[in-house]
């Protein structure tokens, strides 16, 4: 059995390494507001499990509590959030976890054990008129026990490598069981967890507020007095940064707008780097229900069309995801080489025979004349004139389409597009969490694509199951391979996360992953 340790006091002892490198003279400052942009939009629900988009997550991330977390200044390790131990058992079937006692809701309630199974079950298995988006990740749950009020077991009916890292999701928001009951659906229409900071105030479109919780069961913790999040477009949010009116936005921004940022800021602002590629891939999904879709050959031919070396060059001027890779994020122990990338649809070194094949795959599917439209997202505008400059090249006509988020979340979710911009965006790059959205559609109503392929969901498994890295990484690229082939999905580009934030805010370390960090309850700010 293997034993996992992380009492409140340890937390408080190495905190200084965990949340930041705070040096031993520096003590953490106690009050003041951090005050942060979103340049994503409103989110289209308060409730974490719902949430596809991480424009949720940034609202209500400092208000809920999770079983475990991501650390942010040591990604990818796992620690413990309001469990303070954990013991693995040896056949990997059993996590058994202990809480951290007198953890209390900001309504004053209680935080013990059944509201953790409530929590994990409605993630697994969700009641009636309930959304789990992440359902498929839970799905090797087949039991959640409490055997006392601090002590949570959770059983699979397989063993999961990445399970652990499954229980640290930051959307894995802990609810108040006692809600619940009267309201399945509460979360969404109302903020209401044991995090660092309580719910003030939301007005949309322009700003959320919280402020510290003063009986959060870290001591000590959270340092700073509120949280404020404003409402604002991309030129505006570069804008505010610049004039020292919010201190960052965790979005990231383009190399030169950072630089732009510095120039003007100085000492003001410190800018972060990612090492390499983040944990963001944007991604087109055609929607195989539409006739001319569900042809193979017209799906493949849309992405031989792409010139990802070239096109990030181009695209690099305008956003940070410039960086080209398949569905493996580059760099990771998984991902092939660009040499290796170069074989498959989209990666092509020799556009113009790609171009040529994309062509006559069109024509022999009889759609030399193919006119489709593409579902954006209005904060990715970039993508859009780079797919109609790609696909006019072979003929294709498109019709670029940039509704409010609202609008464009509701066409998601019923089908009404041909091609939609979509995103592996989550944090952690492992592909059991990145690819949960690819199995059937009949089974994951998350799989924007609506396809159903059995073989697809063969090699899910199979590489979920595989313990040998080597062997793991022989699975998902036979996978990867498959489905760029079927032109399931179209990868636009990987990002390359570029961070400015204010230099007052101390304990902030920049993660691969936007997702990662975002209760803030170790942020302080230095007068």
């Amino acid at each position: 059995m293997r034993t996992f340790k992380l009492s409140a006091q340890c937390l408080l002892a190495v905190a200084p390494f965990m949340f930041g490198g705070v040096h031993a003279a520096e003590t953490p400052q106690r009050g003041g507001e951090f005050v942060y942009s979103v340049s994503q939009g409103d989110p289209s629900t308060f409730d974490c499990h719902a949430g596809s988009s991480i424009t949720t997550l940034l609202r209500v991330g400092p208000h809920y509590s999770t079983l475990l977390k991501v650390d942010p200044t040591d990604y990818p390790k796992i620690v413990g959030d309001v469990a303070k131990s954990w013991t693995v058992s040896d056949d990997g079937l059993v996590y058994t976890f202990k809480l951290h006692p007198d953890i209390k809701f900001h309504d004053g309630s209680a935080l013990k054990a059944n509201d953790v199974k409530v929590t994990l079950d409605r993630m697994r298995a969700p009641p009636e008129g309930v959304f789990s988006a992440r359902q498929t990740m839970y799905e090797d749950i087949v039991a959640v026990e409490t055997p006392d009020a601090e002590t949570v077991v959770v059983k699979l009916d397989k063993p999961n490598a990445t399970m652990l890292e499954i229980l640290a999701a930051p959307t894995g928001c802990i609810y108040s069981a006692k809600l619940l009951e009267s309201d399945p659906d509460y979360p969404a229409k109302k903020v209401m967890g044991s995090g660092p900071f309580k719910f003030v105030s939301y007005t949309p479109g322009t700003e959320w507020v919280g402020e510290r919780f003063e009986d959060y069961f870290i001591e000590g913790r959270p340092y700073l007095d509120r949280v404020r999040s404003l409402s604002l477009a991309t030129p505006a949010m570069i804008n505010a940064i610049a004039s020292g009116q919010v201190m960052t936005d965790f979005r990231g921004m383009t190399e030169a707008d950072a630089l732009r940022i510095q120039d003007t800021q100085g000492d003001g602002v410190k800018v972060y780097h990612t090492d390499g590629s983040h944990n963001l891939l944007l991604v087109m999904l055609p929607n195989v229900e539409r006739p001319a879709l569900a042809d193979p050959r017209v799906r493949k031919a849309l992405a031989l069309s792409l010139d990802h070396w070239g096109g990030s060059k181009l695209v690099a001027r305008s956003t940070h995801s410039n960086a080209p890779g398949g569905l493996l994020r580059p760099g990771s122990e998984f991902a092939r080489t660009p040499e290796e990338l170069s074989a498959l649809p989209g990666y092509r070194k020799d556009m113009k025979a790609a171009r040529e094949e994309a062509r006559a795959l069109l024509k022999e599917a009889g759609q030399e004349n193919l006119k489709i439209s593409f579902l954006n997202r209005r904060f990715f505008p970039y993508v859009g004139v780079f797919l109609i400059d790609q696909w006019r090249q072979v003929g294709v006509d498109v019709d670029h389409q940039q509704p409010e988020d609202p609008q464009f979340f509701a066409r998601r979710d019923s089908g009404d597009f041909d091609i939609i911009l979509s995103a592996f965006s989550d944090f952690s790059g492992d592909p059991t969490i990145q690819w949960n959205n690819l199995t059937s559609y009949d089974t994951t109503p998350t799989n924007f694509g609506r396809f159903n392929d059995p073989k697809v969901d063969a090699y899910y498994e199979a590489q979920k199951r595989e313990m040998d890295p080597a062997k793991r990484k022989a699975i998902l690229q036979e996978a990867e391979a498959y489905i760029l082939e079927q032109g399931y999905l179209i990868p636009f580009m990987w990002g390359n996360r570029v961070m400015v934030v204010d230099s007052k805010v101390q304990n902030y370390h920049v993660s691969p992953s936007n997702w990662v960090g975002l209760d803030m309850g170790h942020l302080w700010i230095k007068p």
